[in-house]
């Protein structure tokens, strides 16, 4: 399949879209993990076990771990495709 140089360019637009969503989500997460003194993944293992309160912040940091992964899959989806 040709990609058009309308579509790149359309790609490329989401692109910068990921990265800027893939930057607020990592410095958000930062916060959280210097907050509690906890990586992201330990923090996973122990909210998805039922290890951990039900602070607002669990479920924002959780969300946002969640969030930044899929938005880390579409911008590597886009890098392939227009490679």
């Amino acid at each position: 399949m040709q990609i058009t140089n309308e579509i790149k360019t359309s790609l490329k637009r989401e692109y910068v879209l990921c990265s800027n969503a893939t930057a607020f989500y990592k410095k958000a997460i930062k916060v959280f993990e210097q907050k509690y003194r906890l990586s992201t993944q330990s923090f996973l293992k122990k909210f998805e076990a039922g290890q951990i309160g039900d602070e607002a912040d669990f479920f924002d940091w959780y969300a946002f771990a969640k969030l930044l992964s899929q938005w880390q899959k579409t911008q590597s989806a886009i890098r392939s495709a227009v490679r």
